[in-house]
C-alpha cells in the first residue's frame, strides 16, 4: 500500500513538473518575440539624437521581466521538490508509526519483562507488627536484580495492588498526606546494587494501614549508575495500560511494540579524581592536629535501636593550644567499594556522602589524644566496611580558631567516589 501511494505521488510530481515546464516555455517564447519587436525598433532609430536614444531603456526592464520569469519558473519546481519530500516523510512517519503490535497476555509480558537490565524477581507483602501499624506499617516489597555489568545507584520501582476481590487499591504511604493512586512509583534511593546481585530482601514500601491489599504487581520504571549512566523502561506505558485502575483477571492482554530495551554499560569506568591521594594524605598527616586511626565498633550485636555501631575516629593535639571543640568529618563505602550515604542513628537529616560531626567539649591539652571511647552512632542500614575521617576545624581555650585549608581537596577527592 505505501508504495502504491510512492508510485502515485511520483506520477503526480511529474505531471505538475512537465506542466511547470510548458509554462515556462510559453512565457519565454513570449518574451522572445517581445524582444524581437523592441530590437527592429532600436535598430530604426540608431540614428536619432542621444536624448531619444535614452527612450530605448524599456529594452532592459523587458530583460529583468524575463529574469523574473525565470525565478518564478525555478520557485515552482523547489515548492513541488518540497512537496514531494514532505509527503515522503510523512508516510514514512505512519509506517515508522504503524509498526505491528503483539498482543500479549499477563504472562506473556510478563516474561518479556524478566530479560530487562533490572527485572522484578519477587514481591513480598511484610506484616511488621499487627498492633502498632503507625509506627512499623506493612511493607510492600519488591525484589529486583541487576541484569548488567554496572553499579546501580538509585532506581524507581513502580507498585500497582488488588484486593480480595481483585479490584485495584489505591495505594497510600504511610506518611502520606494524598488520598493514594492505582499506581505508585517509589524512589530506591543509594542502593549500590552490583550486578548480578539483588536488593529489596530488608526493605519496602511503607503503607497506610486503610490500605486492604491482597496481591500487587511491581516494576522497574528507571535507573541511574554511579558512572551516570541512566536507562528507562521502554514497556512502562504499556504496564501501566494494562494494570492502571483495572479489574485483576487472567484474561488481561496487552498490545505491546517489541523494542530494543537493552542497556549499554561499556562506559562503566569511575571518575577520577585529579587529586594526588597519597600526597595529600602526607600532607594531611603531617597537620598539628590530625586523625591517626578509625575504627568501626558494634556496641550490640541485637539491640541496635538502643546500642548504635559507632565510627570512630582518633586525633591527637600537637598544636600549642588547649582544643575546646573540634569538627570531624566521615566518609565511608561498603564491601564493594561503592560510597555510602553515613546517617545518624539520632539523625533527621537526609544522608550524605560526608557528614560533619561536632565534637564538643573534648578538653585535650598538647600532646594528648581524643576518640577512643566515644564515636558517632551510626543507622544499622548503612552498610559500611570502610571509612575515612579528617579534623575539619578546631577551637582552643585561648580563642584560637582554625580551618583546615586541604578539607575541600580531601572533599574532591573522596566524596561520591568509587574506590574499586
Amino acid at each position: 500500500m505505501a508504495n502504491a501511494k510512492k508510485i502515485f505521488l511520483s506520477t503526480v510530481s511529474l505531471f505538475l513538473i512537465m506542466g511547470t515546464a510548458l509554462s515556462l516555455y510559453s512565457c519565454t517564447n513570449s518574451v522572445a518575440e517581445t524582444s524581437k519587436d523592441d530590437t527592429s525598433n532600436l535598430s530604426s532609430t540608431t540614428e536619432l539624437s542621444d536624448e531619444t536614444t535614452q527612450e530605448a531603456k524599456p529594452l532592459t526592464e523587458n530583460t529583468a521581466e524575463e529574469e523574473t520569469v525565470a525565478e518564478i519558473a525555478t520557485t515552482e519546481e523547489e515548492t513541488t521538490a518540497e512537496e514531494i519530500t514532505t509527503v515522503e516523510e510523512t508516510i514514512t512517519e505512519e509506517e515508522t508509526e504503524s509498526q505491528p503490535k503483539t498482543t500479549m497476555t499477563r504472562a506473556q509480558f510478563n516474561e518479556l519483562l524478566s530479560d530487562l537490565p533490572v527485572s522484578i524477581i519477587d514481591t513480598k507483602y511484610t506484616v511488621q507488627d499487627n498492633e502498632y501499624k503507625s509506627l512499623y506499617p506493612d511493607l510492600l516489597k519488591a525484589i529486583l536484580k541487576n541484569n548488567t555489568n554496572s553499579d546501580i545507584k538509585d532506581a524507581v520501582i513502580a507498585f500497582v495492588a488488588w484486593d480480595k476481590n481483585n479490584l485495584p487499591v489505591k495505594i497510600k504511604g504511610s506518611s502520606s498526606y494524598s488520598d493514594g493512586e492505582y499506581i505508585v512509583p517509589v524512589d530506591y534511593d543509594d542502593i549500590n546494587l552490583i550486578p548480578g546481585d539483588t536488593y529489596g530482601e530488608s526493605s519496602g514500601f511503607g503503607i497506610d494501614e486503610k490500605c486492604i491489599i491482597e496481591k500487587f504487581e511491581a516494576i522497574c520504571v528507571s535507573f541511574e549508575t554511579f558512572y551516570g549512566q541512566k536507562w528507562s523502561n521502554p514497556y512502562y506505558d504499556e504496564w501501566c495500560t494494562l494494570y492502571e485502575g483495572v479489574k485483576l483477571t487472567e484474561n488481561l492482554t496487552v498490545d505491546v511494540i517489541i523494542e530494543d530495551s537493552s542497556f549499554d554499560d561499556s562506559n562503566n569506568i569511575p571518575a577520577q579524581s585529579n587529586i594526588d591521594e597519597k600526597a595529600l594524605l602526607e600532607k594531611i598527616n603531617a597537620q598539628e592536629v590530625h586523625v591517626i586511626s578509625t575504627e568501626y565498633t558494634v556496641q550490640d550485636d541485637k539491640y541496635k535501636n538502643v546500642y548504635p555501631d559507632l565510627i570512630q575516629a582518633i586525633f591527637v593535639n600537637n598544636s600549642e593550644h588547649d582544643i575546646k571543640n573540634a569538627v570531624i568529618a566521615f566518609v565511608a563505602w561498603d564491601k564493594n567499594g561503592l560510597p555510602v550515604k553515613i546517617k545518624g542513628k539520632s539523625s533527621y537529616n537526609d544522608p550524605t556522602y560526608i557528614i560533619e560531626v561536632n565534637y564538643g567539649d573534648i578538653n585535650m591539652i598538647p600532646g594528648s589524644t581524643y576518640g577512643e571511647s566515644s564515636g558517632y552512632g551510626v543507622d544499622e542500614r548503612c552498610g559500611i566496611n570502610k571509612f575515612n575521617a579528617i579534623v575539619v576545624s578546631y577551637e582552643a581555650f585561648d580563642g584560637e580558631n582554625w580551618s583546615n585549608p586541604l578539607y575541600d581537596d580531601w572533599c574532591e577527592l573522596y566524596e561520591g567516589r568509587v574506590i574499586k
